[in-house]
């Protein structure tokens, strides 16, 4: 049976051994539908094999472990760890470093990279999890023995879950690739926490807006922000977005313009009225918000004409590298690439930078510049992607 904590002392011990260890794995199980903050129930760490459990709701603290999960000196093993880091940035401010993420890893070592815990323990390890409480309500206690060893067995295998992916990624010599994409969305000592200024960006329905319209939406939507964590309730229980994209068109002034706006009419208090004029009257002086234009025509044509073919180019180099195609790029991803090679400017592009250019960017280049091509093959791997030869100038 797993080690239950319900207390600092307990707390403590814990991390003081996964900082002699220098790593640990660790998992959360959290509650998150009325909230704007993840309620952590439950903290699992496995530690050189052993697993412990850390009750928060009975009683245990949790500073110890946000305070380990920033620890440089400590590497931290998660499995998908978004949710659980968010929840340490809310709550503790931790800001996380060494974190290996071992859904993202996997994806460098022939597996996909979105596959589910469960799944990657039964590809790299053999081991088959008899999972049965994944709605488990995790407010409630008292747990019960099937809970804790669901809890438990989230962390219990992934200390070897990683040492089996980092030799296959030694083997492959893509351990700095994968950690540098582990780094990439989880950055050593950044804030994992929402950036207000830019949740006008998640905001639905805002496509029709103006320069100068987004630019009131993202006074708007970064006072949503603020306050829906001031108050730890989901940012659309403040104001729901088509309300918020309504206000950005109309741009109210006065408390009586506002209520007539569908949705702002009831629900708001008096200082959220006085908080929303005041945004759209900051955004009057603000710098509009400019969309990236679309690419002249001539170029779109040129680009999409080689996107279907950069699709393949990318799938075959991924499917040779054992590299899940989904960690390279996106489909718009692919398509900005190829409209940035025409237009020759790829400054910044994630393909065209570090491991993505050397797997495939440079191949993309060649591909719109015309200096490969593709053919089709009656055999394995029955595309081959082959130099063109450019005659030598005339003399």
């Amino acid at each position: 049976m797993d080690q239950l904590v319900t207390d600092a002392a307990g707390v403590e011990q814990i991390a003081a051994r996964a900082r002699a260890a220098g790593r640990c794995a660790i998992d959360t199980e959290f509650f998150w539908e009325r909230t704007y903050a993840p309620v952590l129930c439950l903290v699992q760490i496995a530690v050189d094999g052993e697993v412990v459990l850390i009750d928060p709701l009975a009683g245990a603290p949790l500073e110890p472990i946000a305070e380990l999960i920033a620890d440089p000196a400590v590497e931290i093993l998660m499995h998908a760890p978004a949710a659980d880091v968010l929840a340490f940035g809310l709550h503790y401010g931790t800001r996380p470093t060494r974190i290996r993420d071992t859904q993202v890893v996997a994806g460098f070592v022939g597996l996909t990279a979105s596959a589910s815990l469960e799944r990657l323990l039964g590809d790299a390890l053999k081991v088959s999890p008899d999972h049965h409480e994944s709605f488990s309500d995790w407010k409630r206690r008292p747990l019960s023995a099937s809970q804790l060893v669901y809890a438990g067995d989230d962390v219990r295998w992934l200390e070897a879950l990683w040492d089996e992916l980092k030799a296959r990624l030694e083997k492959a010599g893509r351990l700095d690739w994968a950690l540098a994409e582990v780094a990439r969305r989880t950055p050593d000592g950044g804030d994992p926490t929402p950036d207000p200024r830019e949740a006008w960006r998640k905001v639905q329905r805002r496509g029709r807006l103006s320069p100068r319209q987004l630019a009131v939406l993202r006074e708007l939507a970064a006072w949503r922000e603020v306050e829906a964590r001031r108050r730890d309730l989901p940012a659309s229980w403040v104001v729901k977005d088509p309300t918020l994209v309504e206000v950005a068109r109309v741009g109210p002034t006065t408390a009586d313009a506002l209520a007539r706006i569908r949705g702002a009419a009831t629900g708001l208090k008096p200082r959220d009225i006085e908080a929303i004029l005041a945004a759209v009257t900051v955004a009057v002086d603000a710098e509009p918000i400019r969309v990236e234009s679309p690419a002249p025509p001539a170029v779109q044509r040129r680009a999409d004409a080689a996107a279907g073919l950069a699709g393949t180019l990318l799938k075959v180099r991924c499917t040779d590298a054992g590299i899940a195609p989904e960690l390279v790029a996106t489909r718009s991803e692919l398509e900005r690439f190829m409209e940035a090679i025409v237009l020759g400017d790829l400054d910044g592009l994630p393909l065209g930078l570090d491991w993505r250019r050397a797997l495939v960017g440079d191949e993309l280049i060649a591909l719109v510049e015309g200096r490969v091509s593709l053919a089709l093959r009656d055999k394995p791997p029955y595309i081959a992607i082959e130099a063109i030869e450019r005659p030598a100038p005339m003399q």
